[in-house]
């Protein structure tokens, strides 16, 4: 009776989402066609709304605190391992990211600083949907020896002249990059906030260290706290810090087997030491404060970012928000993209799309630091042999002095991952 029920609840809760959604133009539509339309007509509202049809699929954001699906997507160890297909670890739903071996996202080349290693540092994962993982074994994209045949003898890309390209990722493909902050499992713990008016975009880049605004995350309290809490946090005092709900977040608890890998793992006792003063334990807990997805449903993918914000109900980057959603998934704010220049910002440049936690770091190389980049523009240099990941770009592709474009190189779907991290 009860998984009835459940059934039937989650067939309405469907339905509800479809129709707050659908309309006119049938935003929630995935439909290939109608998305390109979004793209050529630059309209912001629509991509917006349905990088939440997204989003809410990905999340579960339609139930408040529920456990993600994302979570029980293949880590990438499980897509880049050497083993045969059968030997892949495959998603455990059970306890889904926690279970998995996290391998820390260093996906970056020299030519970039890692986010891992950098004086702010921060946890990262990157998680294939199951077409994205099978997509890569399948075509051996995790080899270098088959991305050196397809350099030599793949098929000619479609956009680059003189560049030959792996094969095309199914349009249900999804990849998803996130980034979490350690909390204390019974103290306040310092999180630094993003906020766009307080954080004007600087040459050298604009990491956490930098952010004006810092609150405290309650571990103890499971609905959001009022009043002020003083937190210390990388040298500095805040007396009056908000203190926040650690349900606030989507969050993850720190078991015992985690916390022994954590310990193996110099960037994340790097990022734990910063925070709490000491290594992650059992009982702590990570909580999501970013992400960066991009879904293959049109030719250059759909980009889209979220991340935290104690004020999330307000601003640009919370519009075209659906009502459906629920905690905590009403705490993060949104920006998307389907074209690297499209639509334009007010003062005519190319289209802006970035998180603060894993773009905002990146300094000036010409077109704008990290608050000033584009995924899409980004990701269109992926290609192998692995080129330097800086400087950040935007607007339309340099093609006859960026390295990136070169003869004879071959092109990666828009996914450094394969060109950073195919084994030998």
């Amino acid at each position: 009776m009860n998984s009835g029920r459940h059934t039937m609840e989650s067939l309405l809760i469907a339905i509800f989402v479809a129709c707050c959604l659908a309309g006119a133009t049938a935003v929630a539509s995935s439909n290939a066609e109608q998305l390109d339309s979004f793209k050529r007509h630059g309209d912001l509202v629509s991509q917006r709304r349905h990088l939440w049809t997204v989003l809410i699929d990905m999340t579960n954001a339609s139930v408040a605190y529920g456990t993600a699906p994302f979570a029980s997507w293949y880590g990438q160890d499980a897509v880049f391992h050497r083993g045969a297909n059968d030997d892949a670890a495959p998603p455990l739903t059970r306890r889904g990211l926690s279970r998995m071996r996290m391998v820390a996202d260093d996906a970056h080349t020299a030519g970039a600083p890692s986010l891992q290693s950098a004086d702010a540092p921060i946890l990262t994962y990157t998680l294939y949907n199951a077409a994205a993982h099978d997509h890569i074994r399948r075509h051996q994209l995790h080899l270098r020896t088959e991305l050196d045949r397809l350099r030599r003898s793949g098929a000619a890309d479609r956009s680059v002249a003189g560049n030959r390209s792996v094969s095309d990722f199914p349009a249900d493909a999804i990849v998803i990059k996130t980034a979490w902050w350690p909390v204390a499992r019974n103290l306040p713990t310092p999180l630094p906030v993003w906020d766009a008016g307080r954080n004007p975009p600087r040459s050298g880049g604009n990491d956490y260290l930098s952010w004006r605004r810092v609150v405290a995350v309650d571990p103890t309290k499971t609905r959001n706290s009022a009043g002020q809490v003083a937190v210390d946090f990388a040298g500095q005092s805040y007396p009056a810090a908000r203190r926040v709900s650690l349900n606030d977040f989507y969050n993850l608890r720190v078991d015992e087997e985690m916390a022994l890998e954590f310990r193996k793992d110099p960037a994340v006792n790097k990022a734990a030491l910063l925070v709490l003063g000491r290594s992650l334990e059992a009982g702590d807990h990570l909580v999501l404060v970013g992400a960066n997805l991009a879904t293959k449903e049109i030719n250059d993918w759909v980009w889209g970012t979220l991340w935290w914000h104690d004020q999330a109900g307000t601003g640009p980057f919370a519009a075209d928000r659906p009502s459906v959603v629920r905690p905590p998934w009403t705490n993060y704010l949104v920006q998307v993209a389907f074209d690297a220049e499209t639509p334009k910002t007010s003062d005519g440049a190319p289209h802006v799309c970035f998180n603060p936690w894993l773009e905002g770091r990146f300094p000036d190389g010409g077109q704008g630091g990290g608050t000033a980049s584009n995924c899409l523009a980004c990701h269109r240099r992926a290609s192998y042999p692995a080129v330097a990941f800086l400087p950040v770009t935007r607007g339309a592709p340099n093609l006859h002095s960026d390295p990136a474009y070169a003869q004879d190189r071959l092109r990666t779907n828009f996914i450094w991952a394969i060109a950073l991290h195919a084994r030998q």
